[in-house]
């Protein structure tokens, strides 16, 4: 048996054989140009159809799959891939150019989201490359891991009730791949290992081990586990005093939320709505978003942040560098479409607003006028509860000059990040490092909340660690933000501690 350890991008608990997903394929003999450009045709022509077929049943991914299906059909790319057959290029060695400039010019961005997308452009060309030479996807009925050089979205959607787990060799924590891994609660570890088609494997992201041939008194205890959590369904166990609140980017997540009994939404990204569009969303469109959202969680409370975005995310429209308050004075038209749209669909009169990376309480007082001048504007007198996401190491710093906010969220990912200068990537050896100095910081700000009535969440992907989220129940933090599969992990810390 052999071990072999990795980066964790999805938890959870995996036993099966091994299947490798082919990715390097021998480089056709070329005809003519014009046989070439054929072939080429026919390969995305089987792509659409492919995809196509994918989406008439299967609604969740609808957004991924369509963006997917409108590249294959620009004629911009066929013409970039013709312009190299004309060269006398293959139509393999041409598509994998145009793909390959296409990618680096995300690459040579500033924006880590935009570089994470390279990854829907290698899944493209992934599967235009495998009609072309004749090697299709196929549709497995037998469940297995996956491991690969690199996790590819659609394929992943296309097998996702057959795959287990996956292992793969690149990957960024924030990669769609990896997004949709942790929504379809399917563990995911980033290593390096050496394993053969149909090798039994044990994936446990919580020691963040794979291991390859295990004995079979280790396959009957993780099988037994398996068996205990498949018992368990995803739904909050009776957590008296505590608040378990979940993370979400679209509406299309509301319905598992709810379906998890969470106590309400703690973090609604709202930029993600933003990026899914090449223009300013109008008021309207904003406001049929957010009131939809509230209509579902009339009964519960949901909190929206305003637009973060700068660094890692950027609008094609908005100008943005690093992020922070700068971006909603450059872009003020902006920022009072969404505060006008989030206030217009305050129905319940429970609203919460939230203002991400707040270096000073200046910087919240500012935005707190903001939005109370906006209110005015709109004759509008419901009540607003306004708090900020605690994410920089300024605002830390000053905590207990924050005593007029309605609640705080920390944010653990940037927060860590701004203190340490470390990667986001929660899973490291390095965070585990930095965790016994990060509670010390933040039992302060537990004290400092319990003692001036303010409510106060962790927020992030921390928070859905085990050995992270005991020690924030030992510092006394009673509410907190995660992704919904999370739910089994706050299930299980906090029956320990109750």
């Amino acid at each position: 048996m052999k071990y072999f350890s990795g980066d964790v991008m999805s938890e959870g608990v995996a036993i099966g054989p091994i299947h490798h997903l082919e990715y390097q394929f021998k480089e056709q003999q070329k005809t003519n140009p014009e046989e070439e450009k054929e072939k080429i045709l026919k390969a995305i022509h089987q792509s659409i159809e492919q995809l196509e077929e994918l989406l008439k049943t299967d609604r969740e991914d609808e957004s991924y799959l369509t963006i997917q299906v409108l590249v294959l059909k620009d004629t911009v790319l066929k013409q970039k891939i013709f312009t190299y057959i004309d060269q006398g290029f293959s139509a393999y060695f041409s598509l994998s150019m145009v793909m390959e400039e296409l990618k680096k010019s995300l690459l040579n961005s500033a924006s880590f989201y935009l570089q994470e997308r390279t990854m829907d452009f290698s899944d493209i060309e992934m599967r235009i490359t495998r009609n072309l030479v004749g090697n299709a996807y196929k549709i497995w009925s037998s469940k297995f891991i996956l491991v690969t050089k690199e996790l590819y979205p659609s394929y992943l959607i296309q097998n996702k009730k057959n795959i287990l787990g996956i292992i793969s060799l690149q990957g960024g924590y924030n990669s769609h791949g990896a997004i949709l891994c942790r929504q379809l609660n399917i563990p995911y570890i980033r290593s390096n290992v050496e394993v053969m088609e149909g090798q039994m494997c044990i994936m446990d992201t919580r020691k963040q081990q794979i291991m390859v041939s295990p004995d079979a008194s280790q396959i009957k205890q993780y099988e037994q586990m398996l068996e205990s959590l498949s018992n368990e369904t995803f739904s909050a166990v009776p957590h008296r005093s505590y608040k378990f609140l979940a993370n979400v980017s679209t509406n299309m997540e509301l319905d598992k939320v709810l379906q998890y009994g969470f106590d309400g939404i703690g973090l609604y990204r709202t930029e993600m709505i933003f990026m899914n569009a090449d223009r300013p969303l109008t008021l309207q469109e904003q406001y049929e978003i957010y009131s939809e959202a509230i209509h579902k969680f009339k009964d519960k409370s949901i909190c929206f942040r305003t637009f973060d975005i700068g660094d890692d995310k950027q609008l094609s429209y908005a100008r943005a560098y690093k992020k922070g308050i700068e971006n909603y004075i450059y872009n003020k038209s902006l920022f009072e479409t969404q505060i006008q749209a989030l206030i217009k669909a305050n129905h319940y009169n429970h609203l919460q607003i939230m203002f991400p990376m707040i270096a000073s309480h200046d910087e919240f007082v500012f935005l707190k006028n903001w939005v109370k001048e906006i209110q005015k504007n709109l004759q509008d007198e419901s009540s607003i509860k306004m708090g900020i996401m605690l994410e920089t190491k300024e605002a830390l710093e000053r905590i207990s000059e924050f005593r007029d906010v309605d609640f705080i969220s920390i944010g653990t990912n940037d927060l860590i990040l701004s203190i340490y200068h470390i990667h986001r990537d929660l899973q490291t050896t390095e965070m585990k490092q930095y965790l016994h100095d990060l509670i010390f910081k933040l039992k302060q700000v537990v004290e400092f909340c319990d003692a001036s009535g303010i409510g106060l969440s962790i927020c992030g992907e921390l928070a859905s660690i085990e050995p992270a989220l005991r020690e924030f129940m030992k510092i006394g933090v009673k509410n907190y933000s995660v992704a919904a599969p999370a739910i089994k992990v706050l299930n299980h810390i906090y029956k320990e501690f109750h």
